[in-house]
């Protein structure tokens, strides 16, 4: 005989109520990461400057402390940064439920974080100089940096399309639209800066990359507290 319950619609039902109990506890793995990332990135980039004697702040690329001495504290900041990153990326994917753009804006948001990944395999050159002669290295860094920088300018733009329309994340629409417009003028402005050797090209990158790390800690919060509520 073959057992005809194996597959009772009581057994559906605890399997659907385990994965009920279970989700909130997986989004908020992505929610933390989110939380931690923007921390980690600030706190590492400032120690590994204060090992570097006579970086400044405002002249100087952060990439330009993952090639010399203690370059591996700069290394490990974007290696582990960029995996924080894509987990948070992999939580708004499922937490945010407006369609085409939100999955687009998750995306890049991921995108960006693989970037800061690949960055600790390929420094750039002493000084980050963008005139010839160039490395591989520094070559496949400014590709990286192009596409990486690009897409967090844009996520929080694309996120915010329509973002009113999923009644957990309406609150954040104007926030993120505001955060996308400030940080995609700040990159133009530190591209140009990049491109052309100007004198604050440091200053341009902080500002620039202040504007969407602080909107991806408040997003991870947001996060995190739905997170615990779907869990109640």
């Amino acid at each position: 005989m073959y057992p005809s319950n194996r597959f009772s619609p009581g057994w559906g039902m605890k399997v659907k109520d385990f994965i009920m109990r279970v989700r909130p506890k997986i989004v908020a793995i992505p929610a933390l990461s989110g939380i931690m990332a923007p921390f980690l990135m600030v706190s590492l980039w400032a120690v590994a400057s204060l090992l570097r004697p006579g970086y400044d702040q405002l002249t100087q690329y952060g990439s330009e402390l993952g090639a010399g001495d203690n370059s591996v504290i700069m290394n490990a900041n974007f290696l582990i940064t960029g995996i924080l990153i894509v987990s948070f990326s992999l939580g708004l994917l499922t937490s945010i439920r407006t369609g085409f753009w939100s999955r687009a804006g998750s995306i890049f948001i991921g995108l960006f974080g693989m970037g800061e990944i690949a960055t600790a395999a390929f420094p750039c050159d002493p000084g980050c100089l963008l005139t010839n002669p160039q490395s591989l290295s520094q070559l496949v860094h400014n590709g990286i940096a192009a596409v990486a920088f690009t897409a967090i300018a844009v996520a929080p733009l694309l996120i915010s399309v329509r973002l009113k329309r999923d009644k957990l994340w309406r609150s954040y629409q104007a926030y993120s639209l505001a955060t996308g417009f400030a940080a995609l003028g700040l990159f133009i402005a530190f591209s140009i800066a990049a491109l052309y050797s100007l004198l604050y090209v440091g200053l341009l990158q902080r500002l620039f990359l202040a504007f969407p790390f602080l909107w991806i800690e408040l997003m991870a919060i947001h996060l995190l507290a739905i997170s615990k509520r779907r869990g109640t």
